[in-house]
């Protein structure tokens, strides 16, 4: 039993060690790289992560490996990872905070929704607003209420097909099916 006292610090080490390896392989097996996934970002309470990966995943090209859905709090300690993704929904009250980062739309693509203006460009599309009874994805989101939010896309995405002049519309096609969800 002394004996099992007195290391007892490099069996936790040994432990802790075992875990982040694993879990490093893990993540090594089940991500994909950017080229092959597209990142939903909601600056959101909470949402449905796997009903909503599931719903957007229906119309998505053979290149993409899965769609992903993540709140902003799953980035807590890593706010540069937010930056990496494709599409995102953000309150109106924030969305000048990450306007550089967006790119301007083009509003024939889309549904007629009330629409996010800066510098007479149009940034986004909104997706919720109780006023108006927009409630776009209200099913998979908990929206606060009171808020308007908008949808809005990364300048550097590589899934944005004419809007930045690739063959990949991944992230216009994620929008689109987003766009249609209760």
């Amino acid at each position: 039993m002394k004996g099992i006292l007195k290391n007892l610090h490099r069996y936790v080490v040994w432990a802790l060690v075992s875990v982040v390896f694993w879990a490093w392989i893990f993540t090594r097996i089940t991500d994909a790289p950017a080229s092959r996934k597209v990142l939903l970002y909601a600056d959101l309470p909470d949402l449905d992560r796997p009903a909503l990966s599931a719903a957007l995943e229906a119309d998505m090209p053979d290149s993409i490996r899965f769609v992903e859905a993540r709140a902003f709090m799953d980035e807590y300690f890593s706010s540069a990872n937010v930056t990496k993704g494709d599409v995102y929904i953000v309150p109106e009250a924030n969305a000048e905070l990450y306007l550089p980062s967006f790119t301007p739309i083009d509003p024939a693509s889309f549904p007629d929704l009330p629409r996010y203006e800066s510098g007479g460009k149009i940034y986004g599309l909104c997706v919720y607003d109780e006023a108006a009874g927009i409630r776009i994805g209200a099913r998979y989101l908990l929206y606060e209420t009171g808020q308007r939010y908008y949808l809005f896309f990364n300048a550097a995405s590589l899934h944005l097909g004419a809007l930045n002049a690739s063959e990949d519309d991944a992230a216009i096609r994620a929008a689109n099916t987003f766009l249609t969800l209760p």
